[in-house]
């Protein structure tokens, strides 16, 4: 089996975020009683259920995208003091990085769920062979 995701603890959501993005095999205990199904329900599903809050939203955006440095980009694009040579460069990348990291994160919160999950005595157990 995979690692431990425990939802009393701070960070689970992004943690089984990051696992379904990598795809790897984990153990969702529901030790906090949140009520989550991740047979039946998607991540953002699991999520509202879970009652997030936008930190840990934001932590699940960047933990499955690029968003984020697509900002940092596109911020420092403009904050920079050189010539603008460079300015459409780091904007083009920047927009790619955060519609790249944004759709990917997309997919992932709302389309994907792994082909094998188990009830067991101890918890979810989540594999994607």
């Amino acid at each position: 089996m995979g690692r431990e995701i425990r939802t009393s603890e701070k960070g689970w959501f992004a943690r089984l975020a990051a696992a379904y993005r990598a795809r790897e095999s984990v153990v969702l205990v529901d030790d906090a009683k949140v009520g989550i199904d991740p047979k039946s329900q998607s991540l953002v599903a699991m999520g509202i259920r879970a009652g997030l809050s936008p930190a840990d939203w934001a932590a699940v955006g960047v933990s499955v995208g690029l968003s984020a440095a697509g900002v940092v980009m596109v911020v420092l694009a403009f904050l920079d003091p050189e010539p603008t040579s460079k300015l459409g460069l780091l904007v083009g990348g920047g927009a790619v990085c955060v519609l790249t990291g944004g759709l990917t994160a997309v997919g992932i919160l709302i389309r994907r769920r792994p082909p094998n999950i188990e009830v067991s005595s101890k918890g979810f157990v989540i594999r994607w062979d």
